[in-house]
């Protein structure tokens, strides 16, 4: 597996996605986690190894620059500038159906299916690291990492109370 994806590992992108935050794991964690899965089933299903793979590798790739909804467009342009095959753009467009577009091609649809399996492996891995507390050392140390991190703002009670009696604030 590792030689369809060898120059891509080695990319300054996909590199700096190790100190990102992405489920509460690292962003290259998960990358790596659907890009196995990608791999296996598409072996299973006779697909396009090369392209789920590829494929699996990017999908998250600037991600935080869309939304929920059209990331996946993001990373696959990304894709498409560092001269990605379109069978692996078009693969990355479709990974977050239903909540994005429908997959088109039998290669979309395995990396829909492995981004899926991997999130559930993702949230399942940091459940498991509460018990011993490296889930919560890990998602501090990646927040202080992490450029695009911005730690949320609890509005304070006065101005709670202001907003939900209709006062200026």
């Amino acid at each position: 597996m590792d030689d369809l994806i060898e120059d891509l590992l080695a990319h300054p992108k996909v590199l700096e996605t190790r100190s990102h935050l992405h489920h509460g794991i690292a962003k290259y964690e998960h990358l790596m986690r659907v890009t196995r899965y990608s791999y296996r089933i598409a072996r299973l299903l006779k697909a396009d190894v090369r392209v789920c793979t590829r494929a699996a590798l990017l999908h998250d790739i600037d991600s935080r620059y869309g939304t929920l909804e059209n990331h996946g467009a993001v990373a696959a342009r990304w894709a498409e500038e560092q001269g990605e095959d379109f069978a692996v753009c078009q693969a990355i467009i479709g990974h977050m159906y239903p909540i994005g577009p429908a997959p088109m091609t039998r290669e979309g649809w395995i990396l829909s299916l492995a981004d899926k399996a991997a999130s559930l492996a993702d949230l399942t891995a940091y459940v498991r690291g509460l018990v011993n507390g490296r889930s919560q050392q890990t998602k501090r140390e990646l927040q202080a990492s992490d450029p695009f991190y911005r730690p949320r703002r609890k509005p304070k009670r006065r101005e709670q109370l202001r907003k939900m009696l209709d006062l200026d604030v």
